[in-house]
């Protein structure tokens, strides 16, 4: 009995270390979880301080490309230009007086405004049927004349259409009929595109070996497109609505 009585004691005193160690376990993992749980939100805060740079400088990027769009807007106003959503267009001017090169191929668009309308008709060197009379005729295709002119090496095809004008020049060697397939194929061309209004003349000038243009008026402004060749002269032109 006496024995019983000693052992009960110690059991009691085992059992309230056990205990003791238990809490002393517990504290030290909601400890380490508490630590846990901090690392991970200044992680989490971490990342979304940078995500929410990289939105700031996204945002600031595009605010300088919109920027830069509308600073090319309000220069020429509401001027509307060929090809004008090439990024290799360097605009140079301002909206009475502007210059468009591009450097893909180096054909440019151009507008220069004058002191009144007969000014700037005299500017678009249109050629008048007139010119022409008793020139050998060229059927062009589309119920369409033209008149060559033919001498010292040199061959010229003109016709006339609406406010246009149309000459077709190259230079011949033994009965060449450049000038006449060049001129052909402008007026199949312009028969299934629309090219420009003028107001009140247009010309276009087709070169076999160097640059064509494509000239008309409106009012007292002039607008020319050279390209290297009369194609991307004439589509240059009719891009333009």
């Amino acid at each position: 009995m006496k024995a019983w009585k000693k052992v009960v004691p110690a059991i009691a005193v085992l059992g309230l270390v056990l205990t003791a160690c238990g809490q002393g376990n517990s504290e030290k993992s909601s400890t380490k979880s508490s630590s846990q749980e901090t690392s991970s939100s200044v992680k989490s805060s971490n990342s979304s301080s940078s995500d929410a740079s990289s939105s700031k400088s996204s945002s600031d990027e595009n605010s300088s490309n919109s920027a830069s769009s509308s600073h090319t807007d309000n220069k020429l106003g509401n001027e509307k230009l060929p090809r004008q959503n090439s990024a290799q267009a360097k605009i140079s001017g301002d909206k009475a007086n502007y210059n468009v090169r591009y450097s893909t191929d180096g054909a440019t668009f151009n507008k220069k405004t004058y002191g009144n309308s007969s000014a700037a008709s005299q500017q678009v060197d249109y050629q008048s049927s007139d010119s022409t009379n008793g020139l050998p005729s060229v059927d062009l295709g589309y119920n369409i004349k033209g008149h060559e002119d033919r001498g010292a090496g040199q061959a010229y095809v003109s016709t006339n259409f609406g406010n246009w004008s149309l000459v077709s020049h190259a230079n011949i060697q033994n009965g060449d009929d450049t000038a006449v397939k060049n001129a052909k194929s402008a007026v199949k061309f312009i028969q299934n595109n629309s090219l420009p209004i003028p107001q009140s003349k247009g010309n276009i000038q087709i070169e076999s070996d160097t640059e064509s243009s494509v000239t008309w008026q409106e009012g007292n402004s002039v607008y020319k497109v050279k390209a290297p060749n009369a194609t991307a002269a004439l589509k240059m032109a009719t891009s333009i609505k």
